[in-house]
């Protein structure tokens, strides 16, 4: 029992010793952090995604909005551009000189990520760090994997899943059956089966601006058997083809070739006038 509470004594000991040596080592002898780029996320024009075997994916900012432009024509996710932007401003105490690169899995590389001119191309992962080894200019880093990580496989993974863009705001919806109309800032709905209450309809309006979708797909070609006609308040008209109702509400932006999938309970929302569901509950009771 003594020889243990000594040992333990002895290892606290040793612990607040090197503490205190951290501490007190002059600030000139700490690790020197090496940046990977002088590039800005927020002067950044293009990024530009290479896999072996894989088509190119291409994103280009246009006024200000970042968007897909190969291998589909979307608008991009602003968040998960971010993701792949946040390496230029990578800084890490471990770099290399650009030789041997078959040691780090550079020779072949596993992605490439072009942002404006700068290429990084993506290695080996260090299993006992966790960190990867990127390759950029004349030198190789090893960084974070987060970055290699933020690399999709698939271009639809970095497209919005917002229905509307900024700036497209509907103020007529027409599902099948019935319309939903903005009239002197009120939502209006025409023929009314029921009587909704007026928050019923404005949230039900809401819910179609604000729509996002679980996820999306490259669109197909045929001309689907319903649609959902809107106006929107530059005086646009859209329509939204309706491919299937079940077991997921799946609209067609036509204009943008992609498809919208949501769940079907959201699509029984989206495509039922305002306040059927509580006239569904207050029947059964």
């Amino acid at each position: 029992m003594k020889q243990s509470f000594w040992l333990n004594v002895a290892l606290l000991l040793a612990v607040a010793a090197v503490g205190l040596v951290v501490y007190l080592q002059p600030s000139g002898d700490a690790p020197v952090e090496h940046a990977v780029s002088t590039l800005s996320p927020a002067t950044a024009n293009s990024v530009r995604i290479e896999r072996p075997g894989r088509a190119a994916i291409v994103l280009q900012r246009q006024k200000g909005a970042w968007f897909l432009v190969d291998p589909i024509a979307a608008r991009a996710d602003e968040f998960m551009v971010q993701r792949l932007l946040a390496i230029v401003q990578a800084r890490t105490v471990h770099r290399f000189p650009a030789q041997a690169l078959a040691r780090f899995d550079l020779d072949r590389p596993h992605a490439r990520l072009i942002v404006d001119e700068q290429r990084f191309e993506f290695g080996l992962v260090n299993e006992l760090s966790r960190e990867q080894y990127v390759l950029t200019g004349d030198a190789v880093y090893a960084l974070s994997t987060r970055y290699g990580l933020a690399l999709p496989a698939r271009a639809e993974a970095l497209a919005s899943r917002r229905l509307f863009a900024p700036g497209e705001s509907p103020v007529r919806i027409a599902p099948p059956g019935f319309t939903v109309t903005e009239t002197q800032g009120r939502w209006v709905l025409d023929p009314a089966p029921h009587d909704p209450r007026g928050d019923e309809v404005a949230r039900w309006a809401d819910e179609w601006r604000f729509a996002t979708a679980l996820r999306i797909a490259p669109g197909q070609s045929g001309e689907p058997q319903e649609a959902v006609r809107l106006e929107l308040s530059n005086g646009t008209n859209l329509n939204l083809g309706i491919l299937s109702r079940k077991p997921e509400l799946v609209l067609l932006r036509a204009d943008q070739r992609l498809q919208y999938h949501f769940a079907e309970e959201a699509g029984q929302r989206l495509l039922s006038p305002p306040g059927t569901a509580r006239k569904e509950r207050a029947e059964k009771n």
